[in-house]
């Protein structure tokens, strides 16, 4: 059963409720989400401050209705009723996105998570977003933890709202599901990390690490993709005074950002510390 609203409204919400929650989420300046804030100057960037990547890869479930569901008939996954969430992963001869993030994921520990709703109907799902709490309302998994696909079948996460875990299947297997609460606090003690000790070195290590996993045809395109964002600062930038260093680092994530949109489907979003 469809949810009644698509993925791609799930992940405009799930990010721009994040973008206003501040409250309940480390700073999150600047803020770099797929096809929002396109060609925006003057952004939050405080280059000396810690900076922390994030990535997620959007997911709609389907609502699971009926006993007949394997999850239920075949494999009788303790916690599973219905109704139930099952969320889709890219089959392997279609797409090596899984494996991907898993490589990404080894790099960043803690940051690269699916992201899939929790909201069963779009009146759910409304009202959520209005109350800014589309990624409270959402769980998170870990491409790590799920591990590579062992074949090119079908492989599915089933999971409820109110289960702190998770099953991926085909054949079974138990997994972490994740709230945004524990994103907060696992994103609090990376601030600590010494690569993230300032914006400006994490923007570069990270565009440089997004690169070693993408293709030669999008590493032979940085230039004309830093040509494009050059030609929408002076744009938009006519008159007004900049820091030709923080507009690097903006330039640095902008880039990172296409590569991460691009090359892996990723929403790529960076948090720093409150002020």
């Amino acid at each position: 059963m469809r949810l009644g609203y698509s993925e791609f409204s799930f992940g405009y919400a799930f990010t721009e409720n994040l973008i206003r929650s501040t409250s309940l989420a480390p700073g999150g300046a600047p803020v770099f989400p797929n096809l929002f804030q396109e060609g925006r100057l003057g952004y939050d960037v405080r280059i000396d401050f810690p900076g922390c990547p994030l990535y997620f890869q959007y997911k709609s479930p389907d609502l699971m209705v009926r006993n007949t569901a394997a999850e239920i008939s075949r494999h009788y996954l303790n916690g599973i009723a219905t109704p139930f969430f099952r969320m889709h992963l890219m089959k392997r001869n279609l797409s090596q996105q899984h494996q991907l993030l898993i490589d990404l994921e080894n790099q960043y520990p803690n940051s690269v998570y699916y992201a899939a709703p929790v909201l069963r109907s779009a009146h759910l799902f409304d009202a959520a977003y209005n109350s800014t709490a589309v990624h409270l309302r959402s769980v998170l998994f870990s491409p790590g933890e799920i591990g590579p696909l062992p074949d090119d079948k079908l492989h599915v996460v089933a999971y409820r709202d109110s289960l702190p875990y998770a099953w991926f299947c085909s054949k079974p297997r138990e997994i972490r599901a994740f709230k945004f609460k524990d994103l907060v606090s696992q994103v609090e003690r990376m601030f600590e990390e010494m690569r993230y000790g300032t914006l400006r070195e994490m923007a570069r290590t990270t565009l440089s690490n997004l690169m070693q996993l993408t293709s030669p045809q999008i590493r032979n395109s940085e230039s004309a993709i830093r040509e494009r964002f050059r030609a929408s600062r002076t744009t938009h930038a006519e008159g007004m005074e900049q820091d030709e260093e923080i507009m690097e680092v903006v330039e640095d994530l902008l880039v990172s950002r296409e590569v991460a949109r691009v090359a892996l489907g990723l929403d790529f979003i960076v948090a720093q510390p409150s002020a």
